[in-house]
């Protein structure tokens, strides 16, 4: 495979994210990608792409990490991407000065749908209102976040600061309770 094709497909891999507008930065999509990992496996025929052993992809300000990645395209399109290991990380900077973080034991994201799916120790936090759940999925395009257990054994749990307070984080809050 050509190192031009291969670099079509990762940009495919994150045109999708920079499209969907929740945490797109609007210049992270000029930005160059960047790929490491242990090791690489890209399969034409299957469309398949394999990276495995601290993976971490960059571009702009987004940065996604991962035990194992697996990008899945179909006519040269990127269809889905997932993510798992011990923790899989995802985290940019909006234009706007937000920072959107997500972790899970498992991260897919369907393209088509734009439609992420975090399941086992799932968190998703933006402007330092947090979700944690067992499972977490979100709408890219309509910015819908539901969340529950897949079991129905644990439960959600939502912490959402004021917005004359989104600005501080959880530690901040913390250390100011303490100073008094």
């Amino acid at each position: 495979m050509t190192h031009k094709r291969i670099l079509l497909i990762l940009a495919l891999v994150f045109a999708f994210i920079y499209s969907a507008g929740l945490t797109a930065r609007t210049d992270d999509a000029t930005k160059p990608i960047n790929i490491k990992a242990d090791s690489a496996e890209i399969n034409d025929a299957t469309g398949i792409s394999v990276y495995r052993g601290a993976v971490k992809i960059t571009q702009g300000s987004m940065q996604l990490t991962g035990e194992k990645v697996v990008l899945e395209t179909a006519n040269k399109k990127v269809q889905k991407i997932i993510a798992e290991g011990s923790l899989s990380t995802f985290e940019q900077t909006t234009d706007d000065g937000r920072v959107v973080y997500a972790e899970a034991e498992k991260m897919v994201y369907n393209i088509i749908g734009n439609k992420v799916v975090l399941t086992k120790n799932a968190k998703l936090t933006e402007a330092g209102n947090t979700f944690t759940s067992d499972r977490i999925v979100f709408y890219t395009d309509k910015e819908i976040v539901s969340a529950g257990s897949s079991t129905g054994n644990d439960r959600v749990n939502i912490t959402i600061f004021p917005e004359t307070t989104k600005k501080e984080t959880p530690q901040d809050l913390s250390n100011n309770h303490n100073a008094n």
